[in-house]
């Protein structure tokens, strides 16, 4: 895993539409239990911090800028294992995987990990932001999956992203046009008042996790067989 091959892999947009559109029907009823978690621990958090800050206007808000943005950030860190969760619901079920609510919170011990995976993809993405908003969406596409790599892969963070982000420099074209295709369907999604989301939230990770499993699934395999291998040789010897 320490370096990513040229893949034999033809990304096929409207292909990995259907698949994920077939993987949403499959797993709608686990997926939005989980959304709504997650959904109701992120308004907690908020009530939260209005009650500490004792917040009561919108001006309150827009004046306290820095400690909105670190409670953000923190939040983001905390809730990384959850939405590692998330998209290893979809990759397990493009693998024929059992999943329920309680796979969700299945990547907690790697917490660590995953929040400095999240922390260092923030701040390179804020980076980015200030430069010019293209590094930005940038770094967006490519670390897409260096989450998904520690939690499926156990990679440490920094080899996770550099990994996601060799993989995707190769179909970054397409990448960027997949993503573009979401960025419409969640302003649809806002234009009917949130009502599509319950569709487009579960289709993206759907869709995303199935091309990670297209991408980096081979490997497990791999792996596995080398593994195997090491362990006949050793037996034998």
């Amino acid at each position: 895993m320490n370096k990513v091959s040229k893949q034999n892999y033809t990304l096929d947009i409207k292909s990995l539409f259907e698949r994920g559109n077939l993987a949403t029907k499959q797993n709608l009823p686990v997926m939005l239990r989980c959304i709504f978690i997650l959904l109701f621990i992120g308004l907690a958090a908020f009530v939260v911090f209005f009650n500490i800050y004792e917040i009561e206007t919108v001006a309150q808000l827009e004046a306290m800028q820095t400690e909105t943005y670190f409670f953000n950030m923190l939040l983001a860190v905390l809730m990384s294992p959850l939405m590692a969760g998330m998209g290893m619901l979809a990759v397990k079920t493009e693998r024929k995987q059992a999943i329920n609510v309680i796979s969700l919170f299945m990547y907690v011990p790697f917490i660590l990990w995953l929040a400095t995976a999240e922390l260092a993809i923030s701040l390179l993405t804020q980076v980015g932001m200030t430069l010019f908003i293209l590094p930005a969406i940038y770094i967006f596409i490519t670390t897409i999956f260096a989450k998904l790599l520690i939690a499926d892969k156990q990679l440490r963070p920094f080899l996770a992203i550099k990994t996601s982000i060799q993989m995707c420099n190769q179909y970054l074209l397409q990448l960027t046009v997949l993503f573009a295709i979401f960025l419409v369907l969640f302003l649809i999604g806002m234009l009917t008042f949130g009502i599509a989301f319950i569709w487009v939230i579960p289709l993206y990770y759907n869709v995303t996790g199935i091309l990670y499993n297209d991408l980096f699934g081979h490997v497990v395999e791999e792996s596995q067989s080398e593994t195997n291998n090491s362990e006949e040789a050793h037996f034998d010897a």
